[in-house]
């Protein structure tokens, strides 16, 4: 390799890149909040007092515009910015890097579609299984915290989901699926199971690993199994296909239906909860959810392989 093209940090060792990756996420993070707060005043007109006070009072009359512009810096400054700068220090090339320069077959992306709504059943009762979680005793301190720490969650999407008019859904769209299924996907896929991958030497340890830290990531312990499991399907899918715009699409499909849901349901289009979109009791239905969903993944896998995307 020619010596004025070589990376930065090409020759670090997958463990060294896996810190440096942990540092500049930190970085990112710190780097992000900060410049927030700074430009919080011009942007939306308010002091960094009230704004620090927004983020312990969810409940306060400036908070879901100060959240939701955080949200917004965040998904760019702590998920995206790490990301392609991680490409481009490790290989000079950050989107070949990502498995992001390369799309996989439409069918695969017809299957991911099928796959994300087949699983509603599926995914709702994971949900009330991990609701049903109960600590022992003498965690009881712990659970009091995780309970809040939910109950705070949950208000919060609450108001995120309040969409009085079209540009309200769009901007949901951009905040709640279109940069969260990038900006997650490109870290937690994209780099983090790849430099895992790297370091361990077993792709499926290093795809359990991140779908952990993945539902971690959340802080929303009731909806922890979820979660997990859909870091994992994210993980495999990626795997597969050698492209990191399938998980990616899925993600999105994922977070941008509840956002639908939400809008058709509150403006009475359709009957719909997006909370309990798609919930069911009937084991039989469930049971056929799991199928379906472990059908479709079997033929993503065999049409990827036959069509020779990279694996990783």
């Amino acid at each position: 390799m020619n010596s004025l093209k070589t990376p930065l940090l090409y020759s670090l060792t997958p463990f060294t890149r896996l810190l440096f990756f942990i540092l500049l996420v930190i970085a990112g993070f710190s780097l992000t909040f900060l410049t927030g707060l700074l430009l919080a005043g011009p942007l939306l007109g308010t002091g960094i007092e009230e704004i620090l006070g927004s983020l312990t009072d969810i409940e306060g009359a400036q908070t879901l515009r100060i959240l939701q512009y955080f949200q917004v810096i965040q998904s760019i400054g702590l998920f995206i910015v790490p990301t392609l700068l991680a490409g481009y220090l490790f290989e000079n090339n950050t989107l070949g890097f990502l498995k992001a320069d390369r799309f996989s077959n439409g069918m695969v992306y017809a299957f991911v579609a099928i796959i994300m709504f087949s699983m509603l059943p599926l995914i709702n009762w994971m949900v009330s299984v991990n609701e049903m979680m109960k600590l022992p005793g003498f965690l009881s301190d712990i659970e009091s915290w995780m309970r809040k720490t939910e109950d705070q969650a949950a208000l919060l999407t609450e108001m995120f989901m309040k969409m009085p008019d079209t540009g309200s859904f769009l901007f949901n769209l951009l905040m709640i699926a279109i940069l969260p299924a990038i900006g997650e996907e490109f870290l937690f896929r994209g780099v983090l199971q790849r430099l895992l991958g790297d370091w361990i030497k077993n792709i499926h340890i290093a795809i359990f690993i991140t779908a952990f830290l993945f539902a971690a990531m959340h802080l929303q312990f009731y909806g922890f199994l979820p979660r997990f499991m859909l870091g994992l399907l994210f993980g495999y899918l990626f795997y597969w296909s050698g492209s990191l715009w399938v998980p990616v699409v899925a993600h999105f499909l994922n977070n941008g239906a509840a956002v639908v849901v939400s809008f058709l349901g509150q403006h009475g289009v359709a009957d719909l909860d997006y909370e309990h979109f798609g919930a069911t009791n009937n084991c039989w239905i469930i049971l056929l959810s799991a199928v379906v969903t472990a059908l479709f993944l079997f033929l993503i896998r065999k049409k990827s392989v036959s069509d020779g995307f990279i694996i990783l």
